[in-house]
């Protein structure tokens, strides 16, 4: 039988195992009561010594942990040493213990100060031993033993020669910050010299925040209001994180609230501080809606951090400060390297309060650690970036004072220059007018004379020649006048076929001496009546016809007038085209200084009244492209009924025209316009195939009704086409023949009679015109009548002169004596006041510029004169060299009816007399005549 197996061999005693039993039972005891941490040893007087790394802390991520858990010893090995005088734990919402152990080995003193820095934890609990060293029974501090003087401190009382162990509970409910600091009563209850230098900082920042905030008030600068704001989230940040405040017991339930709102605020206004510092819309688009975007989630995160646990909404608000520092910095390295003003020091702030700001958040987030008295680092630095972003801005500002002031001092020279430059040209315009209207006005009364042909050829070219001059005249003055002031645009009825022909008859010589051949086309889908400003859109068209006639060649210009082809509603286009246009001639004439001659001039003009008109304008003159130039205008149908015209009643349907001319677009056009009247049309280039034509129809007994020929062909003349067919025994039937010719080589009433031509017309002829032309020859209207004779003033009126100028006393007294009346003369002002308060006239004729006294207040006391003696006002017409708007107005302005410019023709000097001196009516049109 074998023997029983027992537990221990059989060749070792149980002596050798009790040392092994035995510490494994001194370690399971061990586990029984809390194991202190290495204590702190006080071997002289503390002067605020900092003890936070004697101290160890336990997370309770839970909150399970009780004070007999915590002091049982079972969670030692949970507890972790801390490794910095100021301990950063993170953001978190649960319990921490944190245990230090003191041992005190002075023999005089007993009684200490804690200090628990930076900040009052409105959820914490400090426990005192409660028996004697090495208890496990723990209190609560009495009342006097525990009190905040700026920061939390407790009363220790610390035995000789014994450690003592305390245990600390805290929920921070954010970020867990501690900083345990032992010393004296005394010196805990004393002032620390470091807090005089943060109020100094505070104070220094609070002062440019007041600063700023008085010039945000002062000059609505948003800079200056957001960099304020900066500093007064940033002073109340120090001040409520750095437990300045913990001894108010009511803001500690308020405590994270205002951290978190403060925070948003300081990161909206930096974000508008940068901004605007910068520019960023101008010099960095892309980083300036970045910005706008973050600044506006910083304000609208506000509520929604109230509402979050506290850790989540303080983790919030570091991830948008970390998007928003390197943004900053990122906008003032693009600042300094596009060389904006101030923006090397934007960089240098930029940084400086980016890195600080972005290490704090990671710190808070627990990704990073650091010692550092962070409250007091914050405040230097956001000092020192204060102060030089206060001196930027004032750098900013007295740059911006001194470009503005250049500014104005430019707009003031140019304003003197240009008031310089507009008085000079209307006095050079105004000295050149008066002897040109004495020319003018001398050429046509001595064109009324009996003068050889001969003289009056001479005193032809002399009208046409001072024509011209006065024309550049005007164009210059009209010219500086667009230049500075715009256009006047009336709104009023227009006939298009009207303005057309009123501007091609002033150039018809001239294309003829050029051998440009004018053609109009108005298409038939333009409305008759439209609403405008005619008097513009005559000048439009007459400067750009008299600019392309000096540049054109030998050729046809065609003006084209049709509806905008978009179909946009009231847009009329005016086209120029054709041969007598030069390829490359549109192009000089609108680059920019390409020929300062008198077309450049006029091309000016038009394009400033059509701009002025709200309209636009255009060209093509390119490769292989037919040179034209087009601008459109808004002109508006009219609704109202146009005046009566007899020709619009009586119907061309069915008859049947042959149209001659060599010239493909004449002939083009005229088909055109006949189609629309509802006429049979042929159309012929050659005069020898019009002939056949002609009897081709009269063979088949369906002959012309019209013959429309062109005076000027090659291999036959209208006049020989005219003879032949008169003479053409097949042409039985004789058709009505109508001429076109221009104006030199227009036949003689008598040639034209030989050949039974009707009636001879001066091209171009509009639509309106042609087509009452051949009503009236077809028999289907009576001829109009002839125009009755002008009216003629009364021969007895009373008509005083008031002119200083020899020569224009001279003209307008022939003028006056060809309508048969006798004026008086007075040579200034002053002595036509005179006589007009001693004598009562029928009419003044008023010159605004003359010595001693000028026309302008010899007219203010002449009706003041009137005023003072209830007379009735006579009409004082303005007589001046002056064509500027500004002078019309004066004139109006100082009590004249009308205003007529010089020179002065003889049909509105008639027409002036009748308006103002009809019996029983009182005219005061303050109108230019």
């Amino acid at each position: 039988m074998m023997p029983p197996r027992t537990f221990w061999p059989r060749n070792n005693t149980p002596a050798r195992w009790l040392p092994l039993i035995f510490g494994l039972l001194w370690l399971v005891a061990g586990r029984a009561w809390a194991a202190p941490p290495p204590p702190f040893v006080v071997n002289s007087e503390p002067d605020n010594a900092r003890i936070t790394i004697y101290s160890e802390y336990l997370p309770d991520p839970d909150n399970h942990y009780s004070l007999e858990d915590v002091v049982s010893g079972g969670l030692d090995h949970r507890f972790q040493p801390a490794s910095r005088f100021v301990e950063r734990l993170g953001l978190s919402n649960h319990d921490w213990w944190i245990r230090v152990s003191i041992h005190n080995e002075l023999s005089d003193q007993q009684r200490f100060a804690l200090v628990m820095a930076p900040r009052a934890y409105q959820d914490s609990q400090f426990y005192l031993p409660d028996g004697p060293p090495g208890t496990t029974r723990y209190r609560t501090p009495l009342p006097d033993e525990s009190f905040v003087h700026r920061y939390p401190i407790q009363v220790l009382d610390l035995p000789l020669g014994q450690p003592q162990v305390f245990y600390w509970r805290v929920n921070p409910h954010g970020e867990l910050v501690y900083s345990l600091t032992l010393t004296t009563m005394q010196k805990a209850l004393g002032d620390n010299p470091l807090y005089g230098v943060y109020w100094l900082l505070i104070g220094m920042l609070l002062a440019m925040s007041l600063y700023h905030l008085a010039l945000a008030l002062m000059r609505s600068a948003a800079s200056h209001g957001y960099h304020a704001l900066f500093g007064f989230c940033v002073v109340g940040l120090i001040v409520i994180g750095s437990g300045f405040l913990g001894h108010l017991d009511d803001l500690s339930s308020w405590d994270h609230p205002l951290r978190l709102t403060l925070l948003s605020g300081a990161l909206f206004a930096a974000c508008g501080a940068g901004r605007t510092f910068v520019d960023s819309r101008q010099h960095s688009p892309a980083l300036h809606y970045i910005l706008l975007v973050l600044g506006a989630l910083a304000l609208v995160q506000i509520p929604l951090l109230l509402i979050l646990p506290s850790p989540a909404a303080m983790g919030l608000c570091c991830i948008l400060v970390l998007l928003t520092a390197p943004c900053l910095i990122a906008l003032g390295y693009q600042a300094w390297h596009r060389e904006v003003p101030a923006g090397a020091l934007f960089f240098f702030t930029s940084i400086l309060v980016g890195v600080p700001a972005a290490i704090l958040c990671l710190v808070t987030l627990g990704l990073l650690h650091t010692g550092l008295d962070v409250p007091l680092t914050l405040l230097l630095v956001f000092t020192v970036a204060g102060t030089l972003q206060t001196a930027g801005l004032r750098l900013q500002h007295q740059r911006r004072q001194r470009l503005k002031a250049e500014q104005l001092r430019n707009q003031a020279v140019a304003e003197t220059v240009e008031t310089t430059r507009r008085e000079t040209l209307a006095r050079m315009g105004h000295d050149a007018r008066t002897p040109l209207s004495g020319i003018l006005g001398m050429a046509e009364l001595l064109d009324d004379t009996p003068l050889t042909p001969n003289q009056k050829e001479c005193v032809s070219a002399i009208h046409n020649a001072g024509e011209s001059l006065l024309k550049i005249i005007n164009d210059v003055l009209e010219y500086s006048q667009l230049s500075t002031s715009g256009a006047e645009i009336s709104h009023e009825a227009l006939d298009v076929h009207e303005l057309l022909v009123d501007a091609v008859d002033l150039f018809r010589e001239r294309a003829e001496e050029k051998q440009v051949e004018l053609i109009t086309h108005v298409h038939t889908n333009v409305p008759a009546r439209m609403e405008g400003d005619p008097g513009r859109l005559r000048q439009v068209l007459t400067n750009l016809i008299g600019a392309f006639i000096r540049q054109a060649q030998h050729g046809e210009l065609i003006i084209d007038v049709s509806l905008e082809p978009t179909g946009q509603a009231g847009q009329v286009r005016f086209e120029f085209s054709g041969t007598a246009l030069r390829a490359g001639t549109l192009h000089d004439l609108r680059e920019n200084g390409a020929r300062q001659d008198s077309s450049t001039l006029n091309l000016a003009i038009a394009e400033q009244l059509v701009e002025a008109m709200s309209g636009r304008c255009g060209h093509r003159d390119g490769h292989n492209q037919e040179p034209a130039y087009w601008f459109i205008v808004p002109l508006s149908a009219l609704d109202d009924p146009a005046p009566d015209n007899p020709a619009d009643r009586v119907p061309l349907l069915g008859r049947s025209m042959l149209v001659v001319d060599d010239s493909t677009t004449v002939t083009r056009v005229i088909r055109h316009l006949a189609l629309s009247w509802g006429m049979r049309v042929t159309a012929s280039n050659d005069p020898r195939e019009a002939l056949a034509s002609l009897r081709t129809q009269a063979n088949i007994n369906e002959p012309y009704d019209v013959v429309l020929l062109d005076h000027q062909m090659p291999g036959m003349t209208g006049v020989q086409l005219a003879a032949r067919i008169h003479e053409d025994p097949v042409i039985t039937h004789s058709p009505v023949l109508i001429m076109l010719t221009g104006i030199s080589s227009s036949p003689t009433d008598v040639d034209a009679r030989n050949v039974s031509i009707h009636r001879v017309l001066t091209k171009p002829v509009s639509a309106p015109r042609l087509k009452q032309v051949l009503s009236e020859e077809l028999g289907l209207q009576r001829p109009s009548a002839p125009r009755q004779r002008s009216e003629s003033p009364d021969p007895g009126l009373q008509v005083l002169v008031v002119e200083d100028h020899k020569l224009s006393q001279k003209v307008i007294r022939g003028m006056l004596n060809k309508l048969g009346i006798t004026p008086e003369l007075a040579a200034n002002g002053l002595e036509a006041l005179h006589r007009a308060t001693q004598k009562r006239y029928d009419l003044i004729l008023m010159d605004c510029e003359m010595p001693e006294m000028d026309g302008f207040e010899a007219t203010r006391r002449i009706r003041a004169h009137e005023r003072e003696n209830g007379l009735v006002a006579v009409p004082i017409v303005a007589l001046t060299a002056h064509i500027l708007r500004e002078h019309r107005e004066r004139s109006l302005a100082s009590g004249m009816n009308a205003h007529i410019p010089k020179p002065v023709e003889l049909n509105v000097l008639r027409d002036v007399l009748i308006r103002f001196t009809r019996r029983g009516q009182v005219e005061e049109s303050g109108e230019e005549t």
